[in-house]
């Protein structure tokens, strides 16, 4: 007699899809999760220049939130991501007034509306002196963005639809900087290709805000800038034997203000 609770032998079901798919679904689910995140919510970015000392150093990689600022155009990550408005101080990355295939990392330093003018190195807004405890001086041409300049004639150098000035009873004369526009320098005064000689930045083109340093690796100019296909397999051989003896721990998930 059979035993009725004897369990029967379990069958193995036939693989219905090959190994070939599996594998390709994967790479495609993978592609997409990566252009979803670089378009929508993060994207990395590298500093080439000394622009931003000492609060980014040429060789900081970050991860850029693209969803923090609330005239983010994505309702997606607006969704996953809490935002904030811009305030004057705050580090963003934007696309290059002068190069739009160009994106820059500077610091807002000109809200929309506000009266800015240099005197002596010193920023005054809306008449006050601002405080500004992130900023260097430092003109050496090592990493420049342009030929370090000695004077400070900055709103004459961008164009002239976007120059409105305002006179001052001492004979002063103040920017005003135009409604959806924000002003933006870099930290390092004196070395910085910056709002000064192209003008403010449209809200439109801020892309987001560097967030975190997830690796920074002791660097030049030289060795971002330089073209050519040959050079940069060089630079990237030279990179992963100089992986450990060049690399900035201390930097390593440092958060960025």
């Amino acid at each position: 007699m059979k035993n009725p609770f004897k369990r029967k032998p379990k069958v193995k079901k036939e693989r219905t899809v090959s190994v070939g798919r599996e594998y390709f679904e994967l790479i495609v689910e993978t592609l997409i999760y990566v252009f979803f995140v670089n378009t929508f919510l993060l994207q990395s970015f590298v500093i080439p220049t000394a622009s931003m000392e000492k609060t980014l150093l040429i060789g900081d990689h970050l991860l850029v939130n693209k969803v923090a600022y609330s005239n983010s155009i994505s309702p997606v990550g607006s969704l996953l991501l809490p935002q904030v408005k811009i305030q004057r101080s705050m580090v963003v990355t934007f696309k290059a007034p002068p190069d739009m295939e160009k994106e820059y990392v500077k610091r807002v330093i000109g809200m929309p509306g506000d009266r800015l003018r240099i005197s002596d190195k010193k920023i005054f807004i809306n008449g006050l002196a601002l405080e500004e405890e992130y900023t260097v001086f430092k003109s050496d041409d090592y990493g420049a963005e342009f030929p370090p300049r000695n004077h400070y004639d900055w709103y004459f150098q961008f164009p002239i639809d976007l120059r409105q000035t305002q006179k001052n009873p001492d004979g002063s004369v103040d920017y005003i900087v135009p409604p959806g526009y924000y002003f933006c320098m870099g930290d390092n005064r004196d070395n910085s290709f910056d709002s000064r000689f192209w003008g403010p930045v449209p809200a439109n083109y801020i892309v987001g805000k560097p967030w975190r340093i997830y690796w920074s690796y002791e660097s030049n100019s030289d060795e971002y800038l330089t073209p050519g296909f040959i050079y940069k397999i060089k630079d990237l051989a030279l990179t992963v034997m100089r992986f450990f003896t060049r690399t900035r721990w201390d930097r390593t998930v440092k958060a960025i203000k």
